[in-house]
């Protein structure tokens, strides 16, 4: 009697033990998910989960409509559960110069030779 008492008080202990560490983690990262979702208005800059950044224009219900590109002009509409942060990118402009292509032979690998000729074909018809 006192092992299944033993057996279940373990299992009792593990599955707190998980609960504490994974599912409970979980539920508050999804609830400030939620909260940061909920809290967006015109005008916030956001981050969708494919990475593109853009800017709220308007909320319709649970769907968004955000400005995207440089030129302001793009308008998408996203779902409201495809927003993973409210932030501004980082935009620096980096002027670059392109690295000088260096010639070179190719190798012989490089080349091939093909036949033109096609003395394989049988047309006697």
């Amino acid at each position: 009697m006192s092992q299944i008492l033993f057996t279940a008080g373990y299992m009792l202990f593990l599955f707190a033990i998980m609960w504490f560490f994974l599912i409970r983690p979980q539920k508050k990262r999804e609830q400030q998910t939620r909260d940061m979702q909920n809290s967006i208005k015109v005008g916030d800059s956001i981050l969708t989960t494919s990475g593109i950044y853009g800017k709220v224009v308007d909320i319709i219900n649970d769907l968004f409509i955000i400005e995207i590109g440089l030129n302001k002009g793009i308008r998408v509409p996203i779902k409201k559960i495809a927003i993973v942060g409210v932030e501004i990118p980082e935009l620096t402009v980096r002027k670059s110069v392109p690295a000088p292509v260096a010639k070179s032979e190719p190798e012989e690998d490089d080349e091939y030779e093909y036949d033109d000729d096609d003395d394989d074909d049988d047309d006697d018809n």
